[in-house]
C-alpha cells in the first residue's frame, strides 16, 4: 500500500473515533458534517461539488450540486470532507462519471477518493454485513449487493468498484456484477414496467438508525415492516416484500416487530436545494 492511500485509510479511521463510530458501522456522512460544525449546502449547479476552505476551520463549508444522483451526492460530500480533513484549499470538482479514474498526478483528489471510500465502505463493515447474512462475498448475487450498497447509502457500482480495488472480489466477479444497474433491480420488481428513481433495499437484518432517501424514490421493505405517517405509497408487492415511493419529505417511523428493529425513513425533496441539516423538512 503506497503513502497516500495509508495516509486517506489511516484518516479516515480517526474520524471515526471522532464520531463514535467503530471499523463495521456505516456513516451518515452529512450528519457527521453536522457533528464536526461543516456547512454543506445543495446548491443548483451543473457540477459535483466544491470544497470551500477558510482559514478558521469551523467556517469551511460544502457545497454539492442538488442536480447529482443521490448516491453520488453522498460519496462527493465525502470526498470534499476529506479535503477539509487533510487542510486542502479550495476544490471544484467538476461532473465525471462513477468510478473515472483520474490521473494518479493530482495527490489531493487521490488522497480525498480514498478517504471517502474508506469512511463510507470500511472494508471489514463490507465483510461483516455479507457475513451477517451469510452471503459469500466471492458469489454474492447482484441483488446483494445491491442490498449490502444500500447499507452503506453508496451507489452499487461504487461499491463493486471498492470491493474489486480492494481484492475483495475478482476481476471477473466484479465485471459480472457491473453489468446489472439498479434500473434492473426496478425491473424485477415492477416485473418490466420502465420505473425511475433512486432505489434503496432495506432487509431484515438492518440495524442501523435511519433510512436516508428522497422524494420520488423507491424503499423496498420487507413485508413485516409497519410505517407511521403518509410520506409513502405502497406500489408494488413481491414475495418478499413490498416496494414503496416516496411521495412527500418529512421524517417518519419504521418498525419490524418480528426483528424487534426501528429505525427512522428521512426523506428528502427531489433535487433538494439548501442547507442539509434541513434537508428532511416538511413543506
Amino acid at each position: 500500500m503506497d503513502v497516500i492511500a495509508t495516509s486517506g485509510i489511516k484518516k479516515a479511521n480517526a474520524l471515526r473515533e471522532v464520531l463514535g463510530l467503530n471499523m463495521f458501522q456505516p456513516v451518515n456522512v452529512y450528519d457527521a458534517c453536522t457533528k464536526l460544525e461543516v456547512d454543506v449546502r445543495f446548491v443548483a449547479i451543473n457540477m459535483e461539488g466544491t470544497y470551500v476552505s477558510n482559514d478558521d476551520p469551523t467556517k469551511s463549508s460544502i457545497l454539492l450540486s442538488a442536480l447529482r444522483p443521490f448516491p453520488r451526492k453522498v460519496f462527493t460530500c465525502a470526498h470534499e470532507l476529506g479535503h477539509h480533513q487533510f487542510g486542502h484549499g479550495l476544490k471544484i470538482d467538476m461532473i465525471h462519471e462513477e468510478n473515472d479514474k483520474k490521473s494518479d498526478d493530482d495527490c489531493e483528489e487521490r488522497l480525498a477518493d480514498i478517504f471517502a471510500s474508506a469512511l463510507l465502505m470500511p472494508i471489514a463493515g463490507i465483510q461483516f454485513e455479507f457475513k451477517r447474512r451469510n452471503w459469500d462475498i466471492k458469489t454474492a448475487t447482484p441483488i446483494q449487493f445491491f442490498t449490502i450498497s444500500s447499507v452503506f447509502g453508496v451507489g452499487y457500482r461504487t461499491l463493486i468498484y471498492n470491493c474489486s480495488l480492494n481484492k475483495l472480489i475478482s476481476y471477473t466477479k466484479s465485471n459480472e456484477l457491473s453489468k446489472y444497474s439498479p434500473s434492473d433491480f426496478l425491473n424485477k420488481i415492477f416485473k418490466g414496467k420502465q420505473k425511475a428513481g433512486h432505489l434503496k433495499i432495506i432487509d431484515s437484518k438492518y440495524v442501523e438508525n435511519t433510512v436516508d432517501t428522497e422524494v420520488s424514490g423507491f424503499l423496498y421493505l420487507p413485508k413485516t415492516v409497519e410505517l407511521e405517517g403518509c410520506h409513502l405509497e405502497s406500489i408494488a408487492t413481491t414475495s418478499n416484500g413490498v416496494c414503496y415511493q416516496m411521495k412527500q419529505p418529512g421524517i417518519l417511523r419504521a418498525n419490524d416487530a418480528v426483528n424487534g428493529q426501528t429505525y427512522f425513513i428521512r426523506i428528502q425533496n427531489f433535487e433538494y436545494i439548501g442547507l442539509s441539516e434541513y434537508r428532511h423538512l416538511e413543506t
